[in-house]
């Protein structure tokens, strides 16, 4: 997670990063997935439109709940993302009734 445009959190690599931004004096959020500071070092993709401050903890729980049914045995987050890519979670979090 960072607050910073500069990525001082290295949001942009992380398996699930989380910029936070300003709009009109509200704290939102910008998700990004499928970053990696590995060999095969990679910049998460934005998911999409921005999050309330308050909505975070339920975007958060629905792309772990993705994960969890989505993934193979002892595989990581990176990794099922990878093989599965950005649209079922996306699906997930901006789903109306999920």
């Amino acid at each position: 997670i960072s607050g910073c445009m500069n990525a001082c959190g290295h949001h942009h690599v992380g398996h699930i990063g989380i910029l936070g931004v300003d709009k009109k004096g509200e704290e939102f959020y910008q998700v990004s997935l499928g970053g990696s500071a590995s060999r095969d070092a990679s910049l998460g993709k934005i998911l999409g439109p921005s999050f309330a401050q308050d909505a975070m903890p339920d975007v958060i729980e629905k792309l772990i709940a993705v994960y969890v049914e989505k993934r193979t045995e002892d595989e990581r987050f990176i990794d099922t993302y990878q093989r599965i890519g950005i649209d079922p979670f996306k699906e997930r979090v901006y789903a109306a009734n999920h």
